[in-house]
């Protein structure tokens, strides 16, 4: 089942009195409405509703901390290529990298080093405090 995408033009959405909360502006520009079968709709709002619980929501979290780990070791520890060309090298070498991770992770928590926040976009960044 494919989802398919309906574009109203002007002539359908000028005389709607919700054309405001529709488009960005009065002059009627293209809207684009997506329209689901109703199996497709009904999964997608059920996941949704799954997403407000309890229990998705600390599986989510554990996948997050997974996450922030593989980054750190991307980034801070060169883990994306390897120094060497052999399977038991770079495993060696993944090793050393999750040992230095860890050692850099208990030196922060000994020494009360926060930790740093979600990252802003420099486009972000720019955005007037609300």
């Amino acid at each position: 089942m494919k989802s398919s995408g309906s574009a109203f033009g002007h002539t359908e959405c000028r005389p709607c009195p919700d054309l405001r909360a529709c488009v960005g502006s009065a002059t009627g520009e293209r809207r684009e409405i997506m329209l689901r079968h109703h199996d497709e709709h009904h999964a997608i709002q059920q996941n949704r509703a799954a997403q407000q619980t309890r229990e998705w929501r600390d599986r989510y979290q554990r996948r997050n901390g997974i996450e922030a780990t593989v980054s750190q070791g991307v980034r801070a520890f060169g883990m994306r290529r390897s120094r060497y060309r052999g399977q038991p090298e770079t495993h060696l070498q993944h090793l050393f990298a999750a040992a230095a991770m860890n050692l850099s992770r208990l030196d922060a928590w000994t020494s009360g080093t926060p930790r740093i926040g979600t990252r802003i976009s420099r486009f972000e960044a720019l955005r007037p405090a609300a």
